[in-house]
């Protein structure tokens, strides 16, 4: 019964150190704004710019890949979507860092 005594004083310890945490949080997500991550599909005929925030930041198609329209959308979709997965990273590991080195349960982000 008073095991649970110890258990709340972490408790008061965590909740006390959450203004600390925010203010980490908030730090990792500018850090994150400010990483680029970039991809390319189609031999480097489609190139698209993320941030560590999922934001495009730039996509480029090469001219040559225009003359094939029906391979363009799944050129820009897979250039994309390997950037974004590059950004998600960057995410990761900002908010790991800003956690004090603790991984996040996947799915969380």
């Amino acid at each position: 019964m008073f095991g649970g005594i110890k258990n709340m004083g972490d408790l008061m310890k965590l909740a006390s150190q959450a203004g600390k945490i925010k203010e980490n949080m908030a730090q990792a997500q500018e850090r994150a704004r400010n990483r680029t991550a970039a991809a390319e599909s189609g031999a480097g005929m489609v190139k698209v710019s993320v941030n560590g925030l999922g934001e495009i930041l730039s996509v480029q198609i090469d001219a040559e890949a225009l003359k094939d329209p029906e391979t363009l959308g799944p050129l820009i979709t897979a250039a994309t979507n390997l950037a974004l997965q590059k950004g998600k990273e960057i995410l990761m590991e900002e908010t790991k860092t800003a956690m004090g080195g603790i991984d996040l349960p996947p799915g969380i982000m």
